[in-house]
Protein backbone atom coordinates (compact mmCIF):
# COMPACT_ATOMS: atom_id res chain seq x y z
CA UNK A 1 0.00 0.00 0.00
CA UNK A 2 1.28 3.46 -0.71
CA UNK A 3 2.16 5.71 2.21
CA UNK A 4 -0.99 6.46 4.19
CA UNK A 5 0.07 10.04 4.78
CA UNK A 6 0.78 11.65 8.06
CA UNK A 7 -2.57 13.26 8.79
CA UNK A 8 -4.13 14.44 10.86
CA UNK A 9 -7.51 13.69 9.33
CA UNK A 10 -10.74 15.21 10.62
CA UNK A 11 -14.28 13.88 10.84
CA UNK A 12 -17.31 15.66 12.24
CA UNK A 13 -16.18 15.13 15.85
CA UNK A 14 -12.78 13.46 15.71
CA UNK A 15 -9.21 14.30 14.88
CA UNK A 16 -7.45 11.16 13.66
CA UNK A 17 -3.70 10.84 13.55
CA UNK A 18 -0.99 8.23 13.45
CA UNK A 19 -0.15 6.75 16.83
CA UNK A 20 2.86 7.96 18.80
CA UNK A 21 4.89 6.15 21.46
CA UNK A 22 3.65 8.65 24.06
CA UNK A 23 0.03 7.52 23.49
CA UNK A 24 0.70 4.25 25.34
CA UNK A 25 0.51 5.98 28.72
CA UNK A 26 -2.89 7.54 27.97
CA UNK A 27 -4.46 4.29 26.76
CA UNK A 28 -3.05 2.05 29.52
CA UNK A 29 -5.98 2.70 31.93
CA UNK A 30 -8.39 1.26 29.34
CA UNK A 31 -6.72 -2.10 29.76
CA UNK A 32 -8.24 -2.40 33.23
CA UNK A 33 -11.79 -2.38 31.83
CA UNK A 34 -13.13 -5.95 31.84
CA UNK A 35 -15.86 -5.32 29.27
CA UNK A 36 -13.42 -3.77 26.82
CA UNK A 37 -10.87 -6.54 27.40
CA UNK A 38 -13.51 -9.17 26.75
CA UNK A 39 -13.03 -8.83 22.99
CA UNK A 40 -9.36 -7.84 22.67
CA UNK A 41 -7.07 -10.50 21.27
CA UNK A 42 -4.25 -9.61 23.68
CA UNK A 43 -4.27 -7.81 27.02
CA UNK A 44 -1.03 -6.27 28.22
CA UNK A 45 -0.37 -7.00 31.88
CA UNK A 46 1.73 -3.94 32.73
CA UNK A 47 2.26 -0.37 31.52
CA UNK A 48 5.66 -1.45 30.18
CA UNK A 49 4.20 -4.33 28.18
CA UNK A 50 1.43 -2.04 26.91
CA UNK A 51 4.00 0.48 25.67
CA UNK A 52 6.16 -2.24 24.12
CA UNK A 53 3.20 -3.64 22.14
CA UNK A 54 1.92 -0.19 21.17
CA UNK A 55 5.35 0.93 19.94
CA UNK A 56 5.85 -2.33 18.02
CA UNK A 57 2.66 -1.57 16.07
CA UNK A 58 3.25 2.12 15.38
CA UNK A 59 3.41 1.57 11.61
CA UNK A 60 -0.25 0.49 11.74
CA UNK A 61 -1.60 2.39 14.78
CA UNK A 62 -4.01 5.32 14.68
CA UNK A 63 -5.76 7.30 17.39
CA UNK A 64 -8.96 9.32 17.40
CA UNK A 65 -9.04 12.38 19.63
CA UNK A 66 -11.94 14.45 20.81
CA UNK A 67 -11.11 17.75 22.51
CA UNK A 68 -7.48 16.62 22.83
CA UNK A 69 -8.32 13.31 24.56
CA UNK A 70 -7.79 9.92 22.92
CA UNK A 71 -11.23 8.31 22.63
CA UNK A 72 -10.35 5.41 20.33
CA UNK A 73 -7.39 3.54 18.91
CA UNK A 74 -7.27 1.66 15.66
CA UNK A 75 -5.12 0.02 13.07
CA UNK A 76 -4.71 -0.21 9.34
CA UNK A 77 -2.54 -3.27 8.83
CA UNK A 78 -1.43 -4.66 5.46
CA UNK A 79 -2.65 -8.16 4.63
CA UNK A 80 -1.19 -10.34 1.94
CA UNK A 81 -3.85 -10.87 -0.70
CA UNK A 82 -3.87 -14.28 -2.38
CA UNK A 83 -2.39 -14.39 -5.87
CA UNK A 84 -0.92 -16.84 -8.31
CA UNK A 85 2.86 -16.76 -8.38
CA UNK A 86 3.11 -15.01 -11.77
CA UNK A 87 1.23 -11.95 -10.47
CA UNK A 88 2.06 -12.07 -6.75
CA UNK A 89 4.14 -8.91 -6.99
CA UNK A 90 0.98 -6.97 -7.91
CA UNK A 91 -0.89 -7.58 -4.64
CA UNK A 92 1.28 -5.57 -2.25
CA UNK A 93 -0.91 -2.98 -0.56
CA UNK A 94 -4.07 -4.19 -2.24
CA UNK A 95 -5.64 -5.46 0.98
CA UNK A 96 -5.59 -4.16 4.55
CA UNK A 97 -7.27 -5.07 7.82
CA UNK A 98 -8.80 -2.40 10.02
CA UNK A 99 -9.66 -2.67 13.68
CA UNK A 100 -10.62 -0.31 16.48
CA UNK A 101 -11.14 -0.01 20.22
CA UNK A 102 -13.33 2.71 21.72
CA UNK A 103 -12.37 3.98 25.16
CA UNK A 104 -14.58 3.13 28.13
CA UNK A 105 -16.95 6.00 28.75
CA UNK A 106 -17.09 6.86 25.04
CA UNK A 107 -18.82 3.73 23.76
CA UNK A 108 -22.38 3.86 22.44
CA UNK A 109 -21.99 7.41 21.07
CA UNK A 110 -21.23 6.61 17.43
CA UNK A 111 -17.50 7.19 17.87
CA UNK A 112 -16.63 3.65 16.76
CA UNK A 113 -18.66 4.05 13.57
CA UNK A 114 -17.18 7.48 12.81
CA UNK A 115 -13.63 6.25 13.45
CA UNK A 116 -14.05 2.99 11.49
CA UNK A 117 -15.47 4.92 8.53
CA UNK A 118 -12.43 7.22 8.63
CA UNK A 119 -10.07 4.22 8.73
CA UNK A 120 -11.83 2.94 5.59
CA UNK A 121 -11.42 6.30 3.87
CA UNK A 122 -7.72 6.50 4.79
CA UNK A 123 -7.22 2.93 3.54
CA UNK A 124 -8.85 3.54 0.17
CA UNK A 125 -7.14 6.92 -0.28
CA UNK A 126 -3.85 5.11 0.30
CA UNK A 127 -4.45 2.65 -2.51
CA UNK A 128 -6.11 -0.36 -0.88
CA UNK A 129 -8.72 -2.06 -3.05
CA UNK A 130 -10.11 -4.31 -0.30
CA UNK A 131 -10.49 -3.72 3.45
CA UNK A 132 -11.28 -6.49 5.93
CA UNK A 133 -12.26 -6.59 9.59
CA UNK A 134 -12.77 -9.48 12.00
CA UNK A 135 -14.70 -10.00 15.23
CA UNK A 136 -16.03 -12.66 17.53
CA UNK A 137 -19.64 -13.30 16.49
CA UNK A 138 -20.77 -12.48 20.04
CA UNK A 139 -19.28 -8.97 19.73
CA UNK A 140 -22.50 -7.49 18.37
CA UNK A 141 -21.30 -3.88 18.69
CA UNK A 142 -18.33 -4.45 16.36
CA UNK A 143 -20.42 -6.39 13.85
CA UNK A 144 -22.98 -3.57 13.86
CA UNK A 145 -20.26 -0.98 13.15
CA UNK A 146 -18.92 -3.02 10.24
CA UNK A 147 -22.38 -3.20 8.72
CA UNK A 148 -23.05 0.53 9.29
CA UNK A 149 -19.92 1.49 7.36
CA UNK A 150 -20.93 -0.64 4.40
CA UNK A 151 -18.90 -3.77 5.00
CA UNK A 152 -20.42 -7.09 4.00
CA UNK A 153 -20.23 -10.20 6.15
CA UNK A 154 -18.30 -12.63 3.97
CA UNK A 155 -17.82 -15.45 6.44
CA UNK A 156 -19.29 -16.88 9.61
CA UNK A 157 -16.85 -19.42 10.99
CA UNK A 158 -18.30 -21.84 13.51
CA UNK A 159 -16.40 -22.31 16.77
CA UNK A 160 -13.08 -21.47 15.15
CA UNK A 161 -11.76 -19.03 17.78
CA UNK A 162 -10.65 -19.98 21.26
CA UNK A 163 -11.61 -17.22 23.70
CA UNK A 164 -9.64 -16.64 26.89
CA UNK A 165 -12.78 -17.81 28.75
CA UNK A 166 -11.91 -21.30 27.52
CA UNK A 167 -14.90 -21.41 25.15
CA UNK A 168 -14.67 -21.91 21.41
CA UNK A 169 -16.58 -19.07 19.75
CA UNK A 170 -17.83 -18.27 16.28
CA UNK A 171 -16.19 -15.44 14.35
CA UNK A 172 -17.17 -13.14 11.50
CA UNK A 173 -15.14 -11.80 8.61
CA UNK A 174 -16.32 -8.57 7.00
CA UNK A 175 -14.95 -6.85 3.91
CA UNK A 176 -15.57 -4.00 1.52
CA UNK A 177 -14.09 -3.15 -1.88
CA UNK A 178 -13.10 0.29 -3.05
CA UNK A 179 -15.84 -0.03 -5.71
CA UNK A 180 -18.61 -0.87 -3.22
CA UNK A 181 -21.09 1.82 -2.22
CA UNK A 182 -20.45 3.34 1.21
Amino acid sequence: MSEQGTGPWATQRLVIRKGRASDAEEIWPWREDDELNRWLTAIPTSPEQNKERWVAGLDSNYVAEMAGTIVATGKIAPEQAWAQSEVADQVDGAQVEIGWVVAPGHQGQGIGTEFARALLDISFASGARRVTAYCFADNAASARIMEKIGMRREAHFRTDSLHRSGRWLDSYVYAILDTDPR
